[in-house]
């Protein structure tokens, strides 16, 4: 009994085996997941392998990350491409100026200003600041209800304004923060134009500062600085002085650039823009209209700012 037991196992191994080289009976085609889309997620990009040829890249300004660049005002590692190769200045061509308007140039002042609302002694190009800004007209008749010609200069401490402010009706009640609700004078710079030129939304490196003339009586002239947020602050280092006239006021101002956290050099571009507010109700603190030197300027959006260039330096 146990023989036929044997006997019967060792046939029924035998038919198995025979049974897997059978056509019918081949063993299933594995099944190919599809490519992933990689716009998804970068998780599904496929590693070249060691043997695979490098891939040709091009160096622009345009791709260096601004990740790459160093913080405004410090000294960093010039950035290199794969071989060692160094980038090319991301200051250079396409990125160096905005379109938005000529760009407006500040001279390099061997003789410092003295800050005092006079201008007799600013003889560098004029510059104007009457166009409104979008979505600031409504309540602006002419560039008699506001308007401005202006100077711009530097040196290798300070950034040097001189503003002549035509405004039919004076009003400024306010102070610090909400100086923009009367009368006072605004820029923007931004010190890294060529590192996030692309970025519509502002970042620590783009500033915006008030100047304002205070009321000539008990608000005194001062100087705040809104942006970059962490910095918002008055701002003790800048010299303002202002002088009212008939048509309006003459306002002067040192700006030290350690506020932007930055060298001067000849040739520097910065983002830019010079603009005023308008309060025309008296006794208010109201905010009704706004002309500027680059009329695309929108408050938090860099790329519709104008350019700003220095020019020359010491010895010149």
């Amino acid at each position: 009994m146990a023989m036929r037991s044997r006997t019967v196992v060792l046939i029924l191994l035998a038919m198995l085996t025979a049974s897997c080289t059978l056509p019918s009976l081949a063993s299933p085609t594995p099944f190919t997941f599809p490519t992933p889309d990689l716009t998804h997620t970068a998780i599904f990009a496929i590693t070249p392998s060691a043997t695979a040829p490098p891939a040709t890249v091009t160096l622009t300004a345009e791709s260096v990350s601004a990740t790459e660049t160093s913080l405004p005002g410090t000294a960093g590692p010039t950035p290199t491409g794969p071989t060692g190769t160094p980038l090319p200045s991301a200051t250079m061509g396409s990125l160096s100026e905005r379109p938005n308007g000529s760009p407006i140039t500040a001279t390099y002042l061997n003789t410092p200003p003295v800050i005092d609302g006079d201008l007799s002694e600013w003889s560098t190009t004029i510059y104007s600041a009457e166009e409104t800004v979008p979505y600031a007209g409504d309540n602006w008749t002419g560039a008699s209800d506001l308007s401005a010609n202006f100077y711009i200069g530097w040196d290798n401490e300070n950034l040097y304004l001189a503003i002549n402010r035509t405004d039919d009706t004076f009003v400024q009640v306010s102070w610090g923060r909400y100086m923009y609700r009367g009368d006072d004078v605004e820029i923007q710079l931004d010190t890294d134009l060529a590192g996030d030129f692309h970025s519509a939304v502002m970042s620590n490196d783009d500033y915006q500062i008030g100047l304002s003339p205070g009321n000539f009586d008990s608000i005194e002239s001062e100087a705040y600085r809104w942006y970059p947020r962490y910095l918002e602050s008055w701002l003790r280092t800048v010299v303002v002085e202002a002088v009212r006239n008939d048509g309006g006021y003459v306002l002067e101002a040192k700006i030290p650039w350690s506020v932007f956290a930055v060298t001067p050099l000849d040739g520097t571009r910065f983002g830019f823009a010079l603009s005023l507010s308008d309060n025309d109700i008296a006794g208010t603190s109201s905010w009704q209209s706004m002309v500027s030197s680059v009329n695309t300027r929108r408050v938090t959006d860099p790329t519709t700012w104008g350019t700003l260039i220095l020019e020359g330096s010491e010895g010149e």
